[in-house]
């Protein structure tokens, strides 16, 4: 079926042809309403007469970064990554590292700046995405085709933003343009043990000022070990007003529901004591024994957001969002022996405040946030049920306040962040917490770019206070692009908000680090690379979950070919993981794994994906006992269709 699917897909692309898009990101663009007029002239019969009448203009206003000197990966960059969902594309951040079960749709833990699961805020257009009860948030839930841009804050600055004082924030900012006419991209991937993904986005201007978009994305997995199938649907739809020049509204609803198989890994204690060698079945899909036959996780979630943006002043901006949004997970296991089932509700209602001045030399920017809402936890154990529902409301506000100085050169900013919280049944989780920071950016020239900066705040009530510093180097040119990091962090501890939920035991509180993006280009071979190396100064401290050293990156030829019809991108990538600590399990690694990968862009308006995985058939685990899928070969094709 998915054959037949691909062979009708590809077809189609024969007959594509490129959409005139006006990106709305960063600089705007106008919308020009025209009418376009078609009659036969009697007198000169086969004349054709065109006339178009200019009807109002018009400069949108656009959703914007939350910090313009952030680290950001484009469309650009996104387009060349032959991604499974959006955890992949973080790979092109030197500070990152997926603890990967090796199977789709399982949810992976992604660590950037040494912290993971509950440290890390993720936003999508300002809205934070993490589920209120445990504080993480699964990237396979994030529409990876809809992103333009993701945002990396620098560390002194993750806290500020949302109603958790996270260490780290990412925001995943949305695709925002205008096309003038129906605009349709559709992706399309297909991989090893039934894998597969289709995503179809359509844009259109509807009526007069009145832009309509939706996106509609299906993953799915059949198996490879026992229990660990995955499917998964998408779908957003999204509708923005444009008012006037000054004045444009949005309305949005996102829906999202998934299914997984979490088997909990290959069951070696099984194999031990059948007297069997564990190797030989390790990593052999139909024969190695799992821990759960019949674990299961299940995920929906409806969000709906209401969007104001507007200058109301020529020196302001204001983006101004209410949400309102109901998540479920449920942890189901049906063994025969014994049964339980934990279910997590989420019922929340909120709204987000940008508020930007310029006065002279002065910018200040104010983000205020409150939230208020219902929290359910179910627990069944066999006949046993425990339920444990939280009332609570939660506020902050962060002003930030910068100056530009030699001619905008070098920008210090100073910035404070107020919180409080008020949960009921948890007093343990309420009280005021509050935090401050400065930092600077210079632009030494366009190529060469600084930043420095410093924070602390607390991550909850009665928690001390963490200590951050980050030192930040770019330089880009035509060969040669270096992105450098160095951070430095203390007494941090990742923060649950509820006591019935207790901390990671293997956080490294005091880290200190460096990190590195860099592509060099020598004739038509680029290098490209994304490093990190972690240390640290506790005498007990082992690095538990995550390597000292990680490395991802490769060797590629990049060309325009075929009269510039085709520019390609082809070449070995490598990922090298080092030597890492698991709890219960020991020393693991260190381990490397080599890909062939291929991305070709054709006439601008489709790619072409493909890669052979596991080039040496690797045989190792990042996570005991999820072993890392064997040789295979996946491809894709993604193209902007009918426009």
């Amino acid at each position: 079926m998915m054959n037949t699917l691909f062979a009708f897909l590809l077809l189609l692309l024969v007959s594509s042809a490129n959409a005139d898009i006006l990106p709305l990101y960063f600089n705007g663009a106008g919308i020009t309403d025209t009418v376009n007029i078609h009659a036969n002239n009697p007198e000169k019969p086969g004349d054709t007469l065109s006339a178009k009448v200019k009807a109002d203009t018009l400069i949108p206003v656009n959703m914007k970064p939350f910090f313009g000197n952030s680290q950001f990966l484009d469309r650009n960059i996104i387009d060349r990554i032959n991604y499974k969902y959006t955890g992949d594309i973080l790979k092109d951040l030197g500070f990152n590292y997926v603890r990967s079960h090796g199977l789709d749709g399982y949810p992976d833990e992604t660590i950037l700046f040494g912290v993971g699961n509950n440290g890390i805020s993720y936003f999508e257009d300002g809205v934070l995405l993490n589920s209120r009860v445990n504080n993480n948030y699964d990237l396979n839930n994030s529409q990876s085709e809809y992103i333009d841009s993701i945002e990396v804050l620098p560390v002194t600055r993750g806290f500020l933003y949302g109603i958790y004082n996270n260490l780290v924030s990412v925001n995943f900012i949305t695709k925002d343009f205008i096309s003038s006419k129906p605009y349709s991209r559709i992706k399309y991937y297909q991989g090893p043990n039934g894998e597969a993904m289709i995503d179809a986005i359509f844009n259109q201007i509807a009526y007069k000022k009145l832009k309509f978009s939706v996106d509609v994305s299906n993953r799915k997995f059949d198996s490879s070990y026992v229990n660990s199938g995955y499917s998964q649907w998408q779908v957003r739809g999204n509708i923005k007003y444009y008012l006037s020049g000054n004045w444009n509204i949005m309305a949005s609803y996102n829906y999202a529901k998934s299914l997984v198989g979490l088997n909990g890994g290959v069951n070696v204690d099984s194999i031990i004591s059948a007297s069997a060698d564990v190797n030989t079945y390790l990593y052999d899909p139909l024969q190695a024994p799992v821990k759960f036959n019949n674990q299961s996780q299940s995920f929906k979630d409806h969000l709906f957001g209401f969007r104001i943006l507007g200058k109301y002043l020529d020196n302001s901006y204001t983006d101004l969002n209410f949400y309102y949004n109901y998540k479920e997970t449920e942890l189901n296991n049906s063994a025969d022996t014994v049964f339980y089932k934990n279910i997590d509700k989420e019922k929340l209602a909120g709204v987000n405040l940008q508020q930007k001045f310029t006065l002279d030399y002065i910018d200040i920017k104010l983000l205020g946030n409150y939230e208020t809402g219902r929290l359910s936890y179910y627990s069944l154990y066999n006949t046993y049920l425990n339920y444990y529902p939280v009332d609570y409301s939660n506020f902050s506000i962060s002003p930030i306040i910068s100056t530009q100085l030699l001619d905008s050169c070098l920008v210090p900013s100073i910035f404070f962040k107020y919180s409080r919280n008020s949960y009921k049944n948890d007093a343990a989780a309420n009280g005021s917490y509050a935090g401050w920071g400065s930092d600077l950016t210079y632009c030494y020239s366009e190529a060469v770019k600084f930043y420095l900066g410093f924070s602390n705040y607390k991550p909850g009530p009665g928690r001390q206070y963490v200590y951050n510093y980050e030192f930040g180097a770019t330089y880009n040119s035509a060969n040669l692009g270096i992105n450098l990091k160095l951070f430095k962090r203390n007494n941090y501890f990742s923060y649950n908000r509820f006591s019935f939920l207790t901390d990671s035991n293997y956080t490294v509180s005091n880290l200190y680090g460096t990190a590195v993006d860099m592509k060099a280009v020598v004739w038509k071979v680029a290098l490209e690379a994304h490093a990190y190396f972690y240390g640290s100064p506790q005498t007990t401290g082992q690095f538990y979950r995550m390597p000292k050293i990680n490395l991802t990156g490769g060797v590629y030829y990049e060309n325009m070919l075929f009269k510039n019809n085709l520019n390609l991108k082809t070449g070995i990538s490598v990922d090298y993981i080092g030597q890492r600590n698991e709890p219960v399990y020991g020393e693991l690694g260190p381990n490397f794994k080599m890909d062939f990968t291929v991305a070709g862009e054709i006439q601008k308006v489709a790619y072409v994906y493909f890669t052979w995985e596991n080039l040496l058939d690797a045989k190792y685990y990042i996570i005991p006992y999820y072993p890392v899928p064997a040789r295979n070969i996946r491809f894709g094709i993604a193209w902007e269709l009918f426009n």
